[in-house]
This record gives structure tokens, sequence and C-alpha cells, in this order.
């Protein structure tokens, strides 16, 4: 009927998530926690107090008991496994899924300094020292929550990730009386995990071997044009390349979401001298990068300028051999990249070139940018220049990044941003 809403079109709603499903099983753990705690501290309380059945809200000490077997009768069910410190931190209790997951029966370690003897990896093969495990944070490092994912080692040998999430336990007034751990399996999730990350992979050198396709496609109509379109052509192809190589980093990387920069920085400008001839033309590379690993969608952008800045410094920066200058001892093209004050990374390229190689006096980005050696804002005004000052705008404001220049004994672009 009109102006009814049609429900069946959004389709079956989508049931809760690993990680929302994960987070009602604590929720549902703290609080059966918190009775247990009370239901504890009210027997120690029964333990010490008179027998006096008038006083003003006694209660008989079967309910109690009953009230603790029920709440550790619950715990039981829960699909996670639980354990339980005393403020020394000597293991009290633990539930079946802790023997049923892990394969040997509760290790009831005798205080903080011994749970060594639970046996566990990190991702890069170190055991888990005793220091280390959540319940350990908690009682002797005083930290209101703690968790680790470990690659647990099981009684029959068998090997499983696990995630260890510690908390303290506290008494009717507030004070810490011990801790508690959730044992939660997680082996599901880190295999999904990793068969993403296989096929992420994957994705990547498909993506990069389509790129080269384009490119060599592109080539080969350069090759067969003239004048400006073919340098257009050119141009293109080299933007094409810029992306394949930053896929390629992501393909060949231990992490395929993102890339160590500076290793890929100095392989990409080396390529890129290379392919303008830099050393036959006496034009000396630097790169000084540290080492700084940046996701998929800054670095794909990233890349893109460094391939504008470097190859206009390579193409317009120094005259051609027998032009004015063409014996000056400085040609050099510099490339950094490194931390600043600020918590940001800075890419930095820079040359000592006269800029006799450009159709006018303005610099790489086009005439009258600069006045008195400095540009008049921030960025690259893509009024003033071609592609290659729109490109680098625009990727620019896609890291949300801060752009300067400067002409002084040559021309210097400094692109800092956050990662």
């Amino acid at each position: 009927m009109a102006g009814m809403r049609d429900d069946t079109r959004d389709g079956p709603a989508a049931g809760p998530g690993p990680a929302e499903e994960v987070a009602a099983l604590r929720a549902e753990n703290d609080r059966l926690r918190r009775e247990l705690s009370a239901a504890r501290a009210t027997m120690a309380w029964r333990a010490a107090t008179p027998d006096d059945p008038e006083a003003e809200g006694d209660a008989p000490a079967s309910d109690a008991q009953a009230r603790l077997a029920l709440l550790e009768a619950m715990l039981e069910t829960v699909p996670v496994g639980v354990v339980l410190a005393d403020a020394r931190g000597r293991i009290l209790h633990g539930n079946a899924w802790v023997e049923r997951m892990l394969k040997h029966p509760v290790l009831h370690s005798a205080d903080a300094e011994s749970y060594g003897e639970w046996v566990s990896f990190h991702a890069d093969g170190r055991q888990v020292e005793s220091c280390e495990y959540p319940l350990s944070r908690v009682i002797r490092d005083g930290v209101d929550h703690s968790e680790i994912d470990v690659n647990y080692r099981r009684g029959d040998g068998s090997m499983f990730w696990m995630r260890v999430i510690g908390e303290p336990v506290r008494d009717a007034d507030g004070n810490r009386v011990g801790a508690t751990v959730a044992l939660v399996d997680i082996d599901d999730e880190r295999r999904l995990l990793d068969e993403k990350e296989t096929l992420l992979g994957e994705v990547n050198h498909r993506v990069k071997n389509s790129l080269q396709l384009v490119d060599a496609i592109m080539s080969l109509q350069a090759r067969a044009a003239h004048g400006e379109g073919a340098a257009v052509l050119k141009a293109a192809s080299a933007r094409l390349r810029a992306v394949a190589a930053v896929h390629a980093a992501f393909y060949h990387d231990d992490d395929v979401r993102t890339v160590e920069f500076g290793d890929h920085l100095r392989r990409f400008c080396a390529t890129l001298a290379d392919g303008f001839d830099a050393e036959a033309r006496g034009i000396a590379l630097s790169v000084e990068a540290e080492p700084v690993t940046i996701r998929a969608e800054k670095a794909v952008p990233l890349s893109l300028i460094v391939n504008e800045l470097v190859t206009n410094a390579f193409a317009y920066a120094f005259p051609e051999d027998g032009g004015e200058g063409a014996d000056a001892p400085d040609r050099h093209v510099r490339v950094s990249l490194a931390r600043d004050g600020e918590g940001r990374v800075a890419l930095e390229v820079s040359d000592d070139g006269t800029w006799a190689g450009t159709d006018g006096p303005g610099g790489p980005f086009g005439n009258g940018e600069l006045r008195g050696g400095r540009p008049p804002g921030p960025g690259l005004p893509s009024s003033q220049g071609g592609l290659g000052a729109t490109l680098v705008s625009t990727l620019a404001r896609q890291l949300g990044a801060t752009v300067t220049q400067e002409r002084e004994n040559g021309w210097s672009v400094r692109i800092a941003f956050e990662v």
C-alpha cells in the first residue's frame, strides 16, 4: 500500500559479527564474575559474623551456598575459558571450557611469576613470558584491562590462536581481591584473516599485472605518436608504472595492506633515474628514507606525488648538454622521507637546477608561482600549471597534507602528512 515501507527490499537483517559476539560474551562473563565475587564475599562475611538469625539483612548460609553453586554452574556454560586468581596471582579456579580448549587440566600456578607453565608464543615465535600475560599485568602492574593474542601449545602438542582478556575482581567496596581472564578461541578468526591477506595479495598482484599491460599498450601507442600526443602518452604511462610499483610492493611485503615506503621510495626513484638517463646526463640521485609503514590508501597517492616531483626534476631542472649551465658541477636531485617533530611524515624532493629545461622561469609547475623565492600560499596552484600540478595538489588534499615550496639554489617541494 502507498505510504507503507517495503522492508523486504532491504533483505534480511545482518546478524552480529565475530567482534559483536566476543563483546557480548565478555559482557556476560563480566556480569557472572561480579555475581560470583559478590557471592564469595557474602560467604566470607558469613564465616566471620556470629550466627544471629535476627540480624538485619541476615539470610541462611545455605542460600548463599546455593547461589554460589548456581553461579559456578552458569560459568561452566559460558563458551569461553574463565580462570580466576587471588590477589597474589594464585590460580584458584578454571571452568570446564579451559580444559576443553587447552586439552590439559587447569594449571593452578602458585603466583604471577609462575604463568610461564602456560606455554604460548607471539606471532614472531618468541615465547610469552609470565609478566606478559594479562593476569600478571592486572595483578602485578595494576592495570584495569589487558589482552593479548597468543599461539598456545595444547596438552596434546597442537597449536591454536587464543585471545586472553584480563580484568580485576573487586569486592563490594571496590577493593581488588584478585583477577580473572577470559580465554577465547580465535583460531578461525586468524585463519580467515590469513585467507583474506592471501586473497588481497593476489588482487594486488593482478592489479599490478593489469596496469603493466595497459602501460605496455600505451608505450606502443606513444612510439607511434608524434609531438604533444606522444608526450601525453608517455606521461600517462609513467603514472601507471607508479601505481603498479606500489601494488608490487604490497604483494611482496608480509602485510599486503601496508608498504614499508622507505624501501619502495629508494627502488622507485632509482627506476625513474634510469628512465631519464640521469647518470649519463651527470645528474646524481640521493635518496634518504627512514623506514615508514604506510597503508594502501596513502601509499598509492604518495607514490604518484613522488612520480610527478621526481620526474619534473629530471626532465626540466637541468639544461640539456650544450645549453646554458650544462657544465655546472652541481646537478643533484635529492629525495628524503622522515618523521618530523610533530609526529607527521615529511616527503621532500629538491634539486639544485636552474630550470632551464622549462618553458619559462616559473619552475616545475608553471610560471608565476613564486614571489621572492617562496610560494604565495600553501599548495600547488593548478591554475598556473598543467596536469602534474593538478595531480599533486589533488593527491596532497587526499593525504590531508600540507605542501610548501621554496626556490633557493634550486627548487624544493615538501609534503607533510599524518600516517
